[in-house]
């Protein structure tokens, strides 16, 4: 091992005292090597060593030291300026390559070193002309032209560029990779035509070769010519019937177009070049289904079946054409086929453990997964699944039952609390939620929804301190997690840090601008900072997106109503909002504030108590019944309301100065 490491050590060392280009070069410079006296070589053998050790500014220092010593040698400072080139200095490294070039003028690395640093300096029409100086010094060198072309192109010149290819060509360099870079490069500036050329060059010397075929549909889109695209893929699909990103790439324009005819036609032909391309035959049959022709939609999957007996995607195939076609039996039998020719074809046994849900036939269900349930590796999934049926078919006691066990058989298996969490969730059992919720976490924190659950499972429990710690360490984790954003401002809007919460709820907004229930969080935060005028612009967005969504109508109608402003709006929003949901307690609650504050207090009694009997601890639904019997005249009633309310909610301290408590 030790001599493999000096025997590297020595190539490299050679490397660099030939002065070499560290430059993206195509070909090997064949300059000669240099020669330093004595004292000049010791110091470059030093920051040879230092580059290898990757430490490029220390060499530099050593190379500094070697042209002090040896100022009339071209290859110090060649070496000099490719480490100021590495370390991102092109301005030094322009100097110093001109020091060797005066020393030197024919010196090819030093010529490179100069035209790469001023192209680092986007210094184009400078780095060109030493290009130019290359190609005239060696007129054969095909980095040179090829640099020089690519130059050409980004700075506007696609005839000088193209002239320059050309020379290329004649030379005999036709390297696909690195000629569609020069195409691209010209499609890029727009030079459409100057690039379909080099991709037609491309093709004739390399014909078994996609990225042409694909490049010059391209081309050809961009030309606004559809038609031709589709002809370049499928002369790629009669090359070689298996390329795959020009099948992808006909199938999107069929699909865009909806022109299944169009589809049936390419894909027979594709069939019938290759009748053992499985993927072809099932294309070819959902282009069939799609053009109506059921009868030959049909007989293909049933071949492909019959033809690819152990494919899975035969069957899946085969089975979702039957549902279509409305024959769940024929689907049924199709995928129990499959699962007898191999009990892994996972994906079989999901479609049809979908088939008979979607029929509410559950045990037939999680028969499908018995089978697996004591196999060593799917033994736990197949538990779970069983366990999320039982919880469909309703009895997710049982569910419960069936994997509390699995957590002392496989404790660092998170799948297992993760799911336990969710139906005790579903029971309301927040407690035992948020246990196992917590166990999982401890497996898995890089999953932003078990932060989420925990903490809903938290605030479900009026647990809201914990909540707020378990989002502030979610947050650590996912600052801009829209999700984890909401509820962090949802958590300081119901501890009444409603000037807090606007920040959380903004981030969120910006992560998923078009949530509806974070913009309506974010208006009521406004409202309730009285800051009016920034709800209105989020309410008046929000209706004209959603101009018949209950929820946005009667939060709007509230913002208005407290304001005692636009109150017949306000009026006629609130009551579509319960119109179209006559029993929720908040939008009753909302009509009646309204009649309130127009001064029609039997009407607004008769809302608010209908309000109160949905929601019986509704803390400001029992203050406005309050406020309406003091205007009616009923003291005591208004403040038997009020002391009720307070003792629901002790923070709303207006309710202190109506019952007189200082």
């Amino acid at each position: 091992m030790l001599k493999k490491k000096i025997y590297i050590f020595i190539i490299y060392l050679a490397f660099i005292l030939a002065g070499c280009s560290g430059s993206r070069k195509l070909t090997t410079s064949n300059a000669a090597k240099p020669q330093y006296n004595k004292a000049a070589l010791n110091q470059m053998i030093d920051g040879a060593i230092m580059e290898l050790l990757e430490r490029p500014r220390e060499a530099l220092s050593y190379y500094h030291h070697a042209a002090e010593l040896d100022s009339s040698s071209p290859g110090i400072y060649v070496t000099m300026a490719e480490n100021y080139y590495k370390i991102k200095e092109p301005d030094v490294s322009i100097s110093v390559a001109k020091k060797a070039l005066r020393l030197d003028p024919e010196n090819v690395d030093a010529l490179y070193i100069l035209a790469l640093s001023y192209e680092a300096e986007k210094e184009y029409t400078k780095a060109m002309a030493v290009y130019e100086d290359l190609v005239e010094l060696r007129p054969t060198d095909l980095e040179a032209l090829y640099y020089l072309t690519s130059l050409q192109v980004i700075s506007g010149l696609p005839k000088k560029a193209l002239s320059t290819y050309k020379q290329m060509s004649k030379l005999g360099f036709n390297d696909p990779g690195y000629l569609l870079g020069v195409g691209n490069l010209f499609l890029g500036h727009n030079a459409v035509d100057q690039a379909e050329l080099i991709y037609k060059d491309i093709l004739a010397a390399h014909p078994k070769f996609e990225a042409p075929y694909l490049a010059l549909a391209k081309t050809s889109k961009v030309k606004g010519d559809t038609t031709k695209a589709i002809e370049w893929y499928e002369r790629a699909l009669q090359q070689n019937p298996h390329f795959q990103d020009s099948r992808e790439e006909l199938k999107q324009i069929f699909e865009k177009r909806k022109d299944w005819k169009s589809a049936v036609v390419v894909f027979e032909k594709l069939v019938k070049a290759d009748s053992t391309d499985l993927s072809n035959k099932l294309e070819l049959g959902r282009y069939y289904f799609l053009n109506g022709d059921m009868e030959n939609s049909r007989a293909i999957h049933e071949r492909a079946v019959r033809q690819h007996p152990l494919s899975e995607r035969a069957y899946v195939a085969l089975g979702a054409l039957y549902m279509e076609q409305g024959d769940t039996l024929a689907a049924i039998q199709t995928l129990q086929s499959a699962l007898r020719k191999k009990q892994s074809f996972y994906r079989a046994r999901a479609e049809l453990r979908d088939i008979y849900a979607s029929q509410k036939q559950w045990d037939d269900a999680i028969a499908l997964y018995e089978p697996l349930k004591d196999n060593d590796t799917t033994y736990v999934g197949a538990r779970i699944e069983i366990a999320h049926l039982l919880v469909s078919k309703g009895d997710t006691l049982q569910a419960i039952r069936n994997l509390e066990p699995l957590l002392e058989t496989h404790p660092d298996d998170w799948r297992i609390p993760l799911t336990l969490g969710r139906f005790y969730f579903i029971m309301n059992n927040n407690a035992k939620s948020a246990e196992n919720f917590d166990r999982a976490l401890k497996h898995r924190d890089d999953l932003p929804e078990l932060w989420v659950l925990r903490g809903l499972a938290y605030m479900r429990q009026d647990s809201l301190g914990l909540a707020q710690q378990n989002f502030e360490e979610a947050l650590k984790k996912f600052p801009d997690s829209p999700e984890i954003n909401y509820y962090m401002g949802n958590i300081l809007a119901r501890r009444k840090k409603f000037a807090r919460s606007l920040a959380y709820y903004h981030k969120s907004l910006e992560g998923d601008p078009h949530n509806e229930q974070v913009a309506l969080s974010l208006a009521g935060a406004y409202d309730e900072l009285k800051q009016y005028d920034r709800s209105e612009v989020l309410y008046k967005q929000l209706l004209k997106s959603n101009p018949d969504r209950p929820i946005v109508l009667n939060n709007y109608a509230y913002h208005l109503s407290v304001q005692g402003k636009e109150l017949d709006r306000a009026l006629e929003m609130s009551k579509r909002a319960v119109e179209a949901e006559p029993d929720n307690g908040p939008y009753l609650d909302t009509l009646g504030w309204i009649y309130f504050q127009m001064g029609r207090y039997m009407e607004a009694k008769m809302y608010i108590e209908k309000a109160l009997e949905r929601s019986p601890d509704a803390a400001e639904v029992i203050e406005h019944l309050g406020d309406v019997y003091e205007k009616l005249g009923d003291q005591a009633m208004a403040e038997r309301y009020w002391l009720k309310a307070y003792e629901l909610d002790g923070r709303r301290l207006r309710l202190r100065e109506k019952l007189g408590l200082h």
